[in-house]
């Protein structure tokens, strides 16, 4: 979802911080002999003075362990780029945005996830001045290498429609940045290097995106990374289960997460459920035209409804878990939930106790997955952030993961 900041000091603190950032118009760079690295662009400069100052107000604010204000050593140099990876077995050109210290040196990688977004406008290339943007391109000056990808959808591929929640075709595009970023980095003109460790972190779509990440990788390999840590936030890993707990409640605050599910679901064929037999048919018949592109999350809700009984089909409240009708529904939903596995892998689950978007009890379940197949708590275990829900959560999980994934590193 994007993510609204409401503190007035933060506001004023990130409008200072945005207008220290210059911006490079030069045009794109081609460089058409990579494989994966099609072109870039830089986008803004973070100069080392304003990096500062963010992080020290920021810990001042929320940051109980005081270590990122003290790790600053650099700027940042922000850059658009275009890379190939593939969407439904066809190749598509998709983008991101790729922050890097403007000091020589060798560094990890942080790849970070998006949560839920609709709009183009709000893609991280499309605004790469956004609060949380900046906060996260500003990592680099901490000593890290910072991606964030578009996502399939969004950027310089909005001919498709995002891959909601959709495995096989929104995990390539994750690997295939970090493959165009080593690629990328290689060039005489970028004065940081990489080394070979890597860190991934998500919030909320993009925390269930991480934790796919994270399996893909393990499982499959990733030529030149070593996988350091993975957090992930407030993710919907066992898809049946969000769908359980949404259509038995009386009212649902966000009823344009499952309607957008539904809808990509549908579009990509994951099945074949005509929409009406899921949602009312009053709302069945907008759905389709809501996902433009241009609507926002609060515009979409509006045309929808949080009263559960009014937006579901009737025999798909009564009937999802056990009726023939809703199979391949079903069967949607579980193969691009999170399975878990045997991870060697460093991970935390965070999520905020309030959270009423995606109950705290996914986080907590998978975890107990992990758990029954011998995963002990020293490698993965679920970190409850007291006293926020899903959008004041997003903060403290990721201050308490950039000051993680820092003692990690020096250590």
């Amino acid at each position: 979802m994007k993510y609204p900041y409401n503190q007035f000091a933060f506001v004023l603190l990130i409008a200072f911080f945005i207008v220290s950032c210059g911006k490079n118009d030069d045009p794109i760079v081609e460089e058409p002999l990579f494989t994966y690295l099609e072109s870039e662009k830089q986008v803004s400069t973070i100069p080392r003075s304003s990096a500062q100052f963010l992080f020290s107000a920021l810990a001042a604010q929320y940051d109980d362990d005081g270590t990122m204000d003290n790790e600053v050593s650099s700027g940042a140099l922000v850059y658009k780029v275009a890379y190939k990876t593939t969407f439904e077995g066809e190749a598509l050109m998709v983008s991101g945005l790729v922050s890097v210290p403007d000091q020589p040196g060798n560094y990890p990688v942080i790849s970070f996830q998006n949560g839920t977004n609709v709009e183009y406008s709000q893609a991280p290339t499309a605004k790469p001045g956004d609060n949380l943007f900046v906060v996260l391109e500003s990592f680099a000056s901490l000593g890290f290498i910072v991606v964030i990808p578009d996502y399939p959808g969004f950027g310089d591929s909005k001919q498709v429609f995002h891959p909601y929640l959709e495995k096989d075709n929104m995990v390539p595009s994750l690997v295939d940045l970090l493959k165009a970023t080593r690629e990328f980095v290689s060039q005489d003109h970028i004065v940081a290097s990489l080394n070979d460790d890597l860190y991934l972190m998500g919030y909320s779509l993009g925390g269930w995106a991480t934790l796919q990440l994270q399996r893909e990788i393990e499982t499959k390999g990733l030529e030149d990374y070593q996988l350091k840590a993975s957090s992930c936030g407030a993710g919907p890993y066992n898809l049946n289960r969000l769908n359980e707990l949404i259509v038995g409640k009386e009212t649902y605050p966000m009823p344009y997460f499952l309607a957008f599910l539904m809808q990509a679901y549908h579009v990509h064929g994951e099945f074949s459920n005509p929409l009406n037999t899921i949602f009312a048919d009053e709302y069945a018949a907008k759905i389709p035209g809501l996902f433009n592109g241009i609507n926002t999350g609060v515009e979409i809700n509006a045309q929808l409804t949080t009263n559960v009984t009014d937006l579901f089909h009737p025999d798909f409240r009564a009937g999802y878990e056990s009726g023939a009708t809703y199979q391949a529904v079903q069967e949607a939903l579980s193969k691009n939930s999170v399975e878990a596995w045997n991870t060697t892998t460093p991970t935390r689950l965070f999520h905020g106790e309030n959270d009423t978007f995606v109950a705290v009890e996914l986080s907590t379940q998978m975890e107990q997955d992990f758990h029954d197949l011998g995963v002990s708590s020293n490698v993965l275990r679920e970190v409850v952030l007291p006293d926020v829900d899903h959008q004041s959560a997003i903060l403290p999980f990721g201050i308490k993961t950039i000051n993680w994934f820092i003692n990690l590193n020096n250590n």
